[in-house]
Order: C-alpha cells, then structure tokens, then sequence
C-alpha cells in the first residue's frame, strides 16, 4: 500500500474508509440499497468517513449508542483517485483521521464508491434494550424502518440475545408489551417477530406458521431458531416453514440464516436447520454462493465453502485461488483438501505443484504428500529448507521415498549457502534428521552472525546429543532470542551452569534478558536457591525482576513449601533469614512472617 495526499490506498485502486451511524442514518442506507450516504441535514456542512475503524468503533460504542439507542461501523470502498480532493484533518490524536466532504459533494461522493456499504459492528446497550425496541416499533411508538433495518444487520449473538430477551419480564410485562397486548400494534412485520418469541407457545406456533414469517427475509434468523424449540408443536412447523423460505432467499437473508444456523449448530436440536441452510447453499446460484463465501463471520464463510465444495459446480482455478487466498485457514485447508482429492483422481500433478510451491505449510504437506502418492517423491528435495517444521518432515519424507538421504543434502547445502533464512532452515533440517555426529557440523553456527540461525544452531546441536559446554557460554549472547533458545535447551540440566556464573550474570549491569536467563536457571536449581535468589532481588528492590520474584515467593509459600522436605542447613537459614529482614518492606509484615516459620526460623 502506499499513501498519497495522507488517504491510504490499496493495489485495487480504491481506499478503505469507515463510518460510525445510529439507527436512523442505517435505515436511510438500508433504504438505498447500500449504495448511497444519504443527504445531510442543514446544519451539517460536512460528511466525514473516518480512514481506520478503532476510530469509527470508539464514535459508534461510546457516542452513538448513548444518543440514540444503538451504534453500528460501516465500512465501504472509494474511488482512491477521487478521495485525493479531500483533505484529510486530525480531529485528535495521530489515528483520528477523517476525510472532510463538503455536503453539496456528497451526490458525487456516492457515484465514485466503489461496491455497497457494509456493516461490519454492531453496538446495543444490552439485548433487553433491544427488545425494549422491538416492542416499541411493533407498536407504532418508534420508526419500524430504523428497527427493522438494525434486525437486516444483526448477528446471531445479537438475534439469539434478542429472542431471549423479548421472554424477559422486563420486556413481557412492560409498558411496550402492554400497548401490543391491547391491538395497537402498528407494524405486521414486529408483531410476528414478537410473537416468535414470545413465551407462549401457542403464539411462537401461530407465528412461526405465518406467511409472513416464511416471506420476510429480514425475520429469517428468527425463523431458525425457532427450528431448535424446545416445544415439538413449535420447532416442527418452523422447520417446514424453513425450507419453502430458503428456496427465495437472497444472499444477504441467506448470509443471515447461515450465521444463526451456525450458532446454535451445538444446541441439541440445532442440527436440523444447519442441514437445511447447506442445503439451500449447495442449491444457491453460483453469484449467492460466492457473496455468503465472503462473509465476515468465519463460521458463516467455512460452511458456505463446504457447501460450494460439495455443490460439484466448482472450478479448479476458483478453489486454487481461495486456497492461496482465502484468509481463514480452515476454509484454505478445506479448499486444499478438495485440490488433492480432485488432483489424485485425475492425476492432476499441475495442481498439486502450484498448491506445493505458492500454498501454506498445512495444503503445501497435503500437496506432496499427494505427489508422492502420484509416484513424484523427488519434488520434496526443493522443500527441504522451508520455514515450516512439519512442512521440512514431509519433504525428508519424500526425499527418503525418492531414495535420497535428507541429512547428506543438508551437509552439503550448509557447505555453501550464506542466506540467514535459509541456512536456519538447513540447520534445523540437519537437527530433526541428522546423527549424533552432525552436532559437530553445527557446532561453527553458534557463532554465525544471524541471531536467529544461532538460536536454531542452539536447538539442533541439543536434539542431536551435543556437547552443552558451548551452549552454555551463550546466556550472555547479546541477543534475546539466543539467550531464550539456551534456556530451553538446559532446561532439565540444573546443573549445567555453575551457580557462581550465575550469579554473576544476573548483576545489575547485564542485559535485561542475560538477567532473566539467569534468574530462571538459578530458581530452577533447587528449592532453598529458588527462595534465596527471589529474596535477593526483593531485598534489591529490583526494578526489573522484582515483581517475578515477589510473585514466584508467594506461589512457592502457597504451594511448594508443602514439597520441601528438608529444611535448610543452618548456614543458609541464617541468610535468608538476614535477605527476610531486608526485604520485609516490600513483602510485608505477613508474608514475611509466614516465610520464616516456613524456613524455622525464630
């Protein structure tokens, strides 16, 4: 991406922009189709999207919901050619970015945006209030539209919160349900929804029944929930009623039904809607199918890809091109199982390469484990040197089936390689694969000049049974990421570094992570160092690591003084007696006390 007059732009020519709304200015959108800002009023010179949503959030949750009553995040697409006319002003700090559009330009704002106007959050003081609302719209005290428009965008959270929440007592017996009660209801569409779900069941079977409950696209959540009621008289009906509503539903309504299906998937009588919603998925035209495939809700996008994958109208290039892209990795998997299957029955070898060399770790094992299968096992000699642990064992997998020695390619391409990258995939290759006299071809790149091939050098030299006596000069490696690397290899070897070379490093004037390697192995030696070297730093009033060791102290005298079942020598009582005394300030009259009947001392 790059940024030009201070509007960020992406590679597809637009810019990304969002907009806090109430319930009104929703509705207006909803009116549009999506398509258009509607005009602003007189006294609002100026329309402003704001350029990154934790700002539009912040407005939607903390302004919008207290002034009218729910507050939601758009966000949409602009032409990123047009966007460079308007200013760009800070309203506060460095992110409160917004765009200044002057209200008289908002009619050409409109024909530059650049596809429809999502919803992206939702904010509601709580379901009650919701429902409250509800309520009040069904009879006729409050715009249906703004109601009904906030039902379009709700989540299933939100539905199943609402459904719950039309039963409460607050809501059931309140003024609202009162004026329903008395036929003052105003709005056909609310008073089904109400009855829906209402606590009587009588009502949520009449409802559910209704025409106007299998015609409303808006009302299809609720429909689905009532599929899993707890009254057979209820969920039987709701269910038939499902499937004649799905055989109509849009994109949007099916988008919305996926995502209550999806919710109560794990309810013990959800089961039934989920089938019909992948059923009406698998049926949907491609264009339906590919929209609910965007979904944000990851739930919604992983059943509409197992439903486009299971319609048999897919396209090897359309599943490639979401296994490469798609960004949540269990539809990614999915859409790479399905490339291999498909690859294996028609010996697709093509396919299994550009899964193996463009996919991730998880498709690229499927991919060649699939062209092994296929009688192709040398293509895991060009993977031995990848990033990914388990991507490295199937390509020495592969390699061993094509009659190669995975551990020989490894010796020889460390001979050579200088790439930091890569030579830190090489040496943790020779680590999972090699023997116990690879650990001296290892050896040298303790010392190399990456910190992170030294850390991996640190890993495979220990898998491999190699001396510790080089690993544990490098706790006081300038690099954390080494100083880590030597602490999990010498973690069971108490021993290994003399106490005294501890201490030392843990001084003052050692590097703030040399210090916590220190200080873990040496309360890691045994109980009564463990006690002393958390005392000392308290005693220190340690900026740095007191509050691990104020914190370790406590949970020891809780829990694993019980397993201490000697008790120190006299010498050492009597020092830690003298650090009890000095650091008794800082852990208090109590904790210090306890410590020393803990330790017998008087």
């Amino acid at each position: 991406m790059d940024v030009r007059g201070g509007v960020r732009t992406g590679g597809r020519g637009t810019v990304t922009l969002w907009r806090p709304v109430g319930p009104a200015e929703l509705s207006l959108l909803r009116a549009s189709g999506w398509r258009a800002w509607p005009p602003r009023l007189p006294d609002q010179p100026i329309f402003y999207p704001v350029l990154n949503e934790a700002y539009a959030v912040k407005i939607a949750r903390d302004w919008n919901v207290p002034a009218s009553g729910a507050g939601f995040v758009t966000r949409f697409e602009l032409d990123a050619g047009f966007a460079r006319r308007y200013p760009v002003r800070q309203a506060g700090g460095r992110s409160i970015l917004e765009l200044w559009v002057p209200a008289e330009e908002l009619e050409e704002f409109n024909a530059h945006l650049a596809g429809p106007i999502r919803v992206v959050r939702e904010f509601h003081p709580g379901y009650v209030g919701l429902a409250i609302q509800v309520m009040e719209a069904a009879a006729g005290r409050r715009p249906p539209d703004e109601v009904t428009a906030m039902l379009a965008v709700a989540s299933a959270a939100t539905w199943i919160g609402l459904d719950r929440a039309l039963r409460s007592p607050e809501v059931e017996y309140g003024e609202s349900a009162a004026m329903a009660k008395v036929g003052l209801v105003e709005d056909e569409r609310l008073s089904r929804l109400v009855a829906a779900c209402s606590p009587d069941g009588r009502r949520r079977q009449s409802a559910v029944a209704d025409p106007v409950m299998r015609a409303d696209e808006v009302l299809l959540p609720a429909l689905v929930l009532r599929t899993a009621d707890w009254v057979p008289q209820v969920r039987e009906p709701a269910r038939r009623s499902l499937a004649v509503a799905l055989q109509s539903a849009g994109a949007a309504a099916l988008s919305a039904a996926a995502g209550a299906a999806v919710a109560i998937a794990s309810w013990e009588r959800g089961g039934p809607a989920l089938e019909a919603v992948a059923g009406a998925l698998r049926a949907a035209p491609d264009e339906v199918l590919a929209s609910v495939r965007g979904h944000r809700d990851a739930g919604v996008r992983r059943l509409a890809y197992r439903s486009w994958l299971a319609s048999g109208r897919t396209r090897y290039e359309e599943v490639l091109r979401a296994a490469l892209g798609e960004r949540d990795v269990v539809c990614q998997m999915q859409c790479a199982e399905w490339l291999v299957s498909d690859a294996l029955r028609h010996r697709r070898a093509d396919v299994l390469e550009k899964l193996l060399s463009r996919g991730s770790a998880r498709s690229g094992v499927e991919a060649l484990t699939a062209l092994v299968e296929l009688g192709r096992p040398e293509a895991g000699v060009a993977h031995l040197a990848d990033r990914s642990a388990m991507m490295r064992a199937t390509a020495q997998w592969a390699a061993r089936r094509a009659g190669r020695v995975p551990a020989a390619i490894y010796r020889d391409a460390l001979a050579s390689e200088r790439a930091p990258g890569r030579v830190r995939a090489l040496v943790a290759g020779l680590g999972e694969c090699g023997t116990r006299q690879d650990a001296d071809v290892l050896l040298p790149f303790l010392e190399d000049a990456s910190p992170r091939v030294r850390a991996e050098a640190v890993r495979a030299v220990r898998r491999l049974g190699g001396p510790s006596a080089p690993i544990v000069g490098m706790l006081a490696d300038p690099a954390p990421v080494v100083v880590r690397a030597v602490k999990r290899a010498l973690r069971g070897e108490p021993d290994a570094v003399p106490a005294s070379r501890l201490w030392d490093l843990l001084a003052a004037d050692s590097p703030p992570h040399v210090r916590l390697g220190a200080y873990e192995q040496l309360r890691g030696m045994d109980t009564w160092t463990r006690v002393q070297v958390d005392l000392h730093l308290l005693a220190a009033r340690d900026a740095e690591l007191g509050g691990r060791a104020r914190t370790d102290l406590i949970e020891w005298s809780r829990r694993g003084a019980a397993t201490a079942y000697r008790m120190p020598s006299e010498e050492t009582a009597l020092r830690l007696g003298q650090l009890i005394d000095m650091a008794e300030t800082v852990l208090g009259a109590e904790q210090a006390g306890r410590l020393r009947w803990l330790l017998g001392i008087g």
